[in-house]
């Protein structure tokens, strides 16, 4: 082989793979370019305020347990930022990218250090986080037979309920008959509020004016309200079965 046949040669390696190289790029280019075009919006992560939803201190002044309903998100988180002298509390949000669901309601949890003792809750937006302080929630020493507390971290709720406050502290406690969702169930919730009851049939609790109310005989819930003067409670029972009037009555006298 002459040299000038070695240099054709070799000029034409170099060409093919010049070639091969640019065809490399070309198609790792596209494939980059493709895979970028492909790529859906990232999981979201982003904090929000808790106010607009029921809110719990625990008797040991240290968990706090909140009341939400979501969707097309993950279930969020409760976040509490702790300094010497306040609790931030706010809603740690995770929306993944082209997923949504249905949501869930249910009830979060998070735990203080140390107890808030003295010092403020505040929400995300610097605002007092209004909350309901266990200490002072009433419970009931008298339970139909075979109902049960809802089983923890469980929404307590019932269609057709009127929803509860969240200007002023409340808290809403629910008991069901049996393990099955299905069956009869039974809510008391208290508000730091005095009200008048709603107009419906007349009752007494503890020698307290009350009344029963059930906009729908036939499907929706009944509920007695009445006020201690500090206090408006509201026990709901919802079915079927549902409780009679006379067991309404004598749950709500049972609080304490």
């Amino acid at each position: 082989m002459t040299q000038s046949t070695v240099r054709q040669v070799s000029k034409r390696g170099r060409r093919n793979r010049l070639t091969a190289v640019a065809a490399i790029a070309i198609l790792g280019g596209g494939f980059a370019i493709n895979a970028w075009m492909d790529r859906g919006p990232e999981t979201k992560v982003y904090e929000g305020p808790v106010a607009g939803q029921l809110l719990l201190l625990s008797s040991d002044d240290q968990t706090l347990t909140l009341s939400i309903g979501w969707g097309c998100e993950k279930q969020p988180e409760l976040v509490a930022r702790e300094s010497a002298g306040a609790v931030k509390v706010s809603l740690r949000h995770t929306v993944r990218p082209r997923f949504c669901d249905l949501g869930g309601y249910g009830q979060i949890t998070t735990h203080l250090k140390k107890p808030l003792g003295t010092r403020t809750l505040n929400d995300a937006t610097g605002k007092p986080a209004v909350h309901f302080d266990e200490r002072n929630l009433l419970r009931p020493a008298f339970l139909p037979e075979n109902y049960y507390p809802y089983p923890a971290g469980r929404m307590v709720q019932l269609p057709g309920l009127a929803a509860l406050p969240t200007d002023t502290p409340t808290w809403a406690s629910g008991y069901r008959l049996g393990t099955e969702p299905e069956q009869g169930s039974l809510i008391i919730s208290q508000t730091l509020r005095n009200s008048t009851p709603p107009d419906g049939r007349g009752a007494s609790v503890n020698g307290h004016p009350a009344t029963i109310t059930q906009p729908d005989p036939h499907n929706g819930p009944r509920s007695l309200t009445w006020s201690d003067g500090t206090y408006t409670f509201v026990v709901t029972t919802g079915g079927p079965p549902r409780l009679s009037d006379a067991e309404l009555i004598h749950v709500a006298e049972s609080l304490g």
